[in-house]
């Protein structure tokens, strides 16, 4: 018996077997890991404040170019922030999982809130200030440029 543990076969098959159970166990946690990822996008996402703030901003894309209330501008940056706070999360999700189910609106909010980022960005002397959010949003209407000119026209109210 001692033999056999003492054979190299033997413990060429336990490192074998251990190899196994490791790249079983990091596979389990990377999909774990997407998956807290998945709920974390999620909880952004659905956030009832978040769903409030955006549906003002999105409000927006309908009406003439008009100044922002105070009020509004706050509800707006708190949009920014999580908008940017979402995007730090395409590495790990994947851009063109988000880019497919969240395309859309990123690139909406995107063209709302541009102005109001480059505002922030030289008022806070920052101007990487939620870049995260002005790349997922670029690359959403680079995606989707007919939703530029749909703005354009309706703006132009033909």
């Amino acid at each position: 018996m001692f033999d056999f543990i003492q054979s190299d076969t033997f413990w060429s098959a336990v490192s074998a077997l251990a190899t196994v159970i490791g790249a079983g166990a990091i596979a389990f946690a990377a999909r774990d890991f997407h998956f807290s990822v998945w709920l974390k996008a999620q909880e952004i996402w659905r956030g009832p404040e978040f769903t409030k703030a955006r549906g003002e901003v999105f409000a927006r894309l309908d009406k003439p170019p008009q100044q922002w209330r105070p009020d509004e501008t706050e509800r707006a940056l708190d949009v920014c922030r999580n908008m940017d706070e979402f995007a730090r999360l395409a590495p790990y999700l994947g851009k063109r999982k988000m880019l497919a189910i969240w395309g859309d609106p990123l690139a909406k909010a995107w063209l709302v809130l541009k102005p109001l980022v480059e505002a922030e960005r030289d008022k806070a002397h920052w101007k990487e200030k939620w870049d995260a959010f002005q790349a997922l949003g670029d690359q959403a209407l680079a995606e989707r440029p007919h939703l530029r000119q749909a703005l354009l026209v309706s703006k132009a109210g033909v």
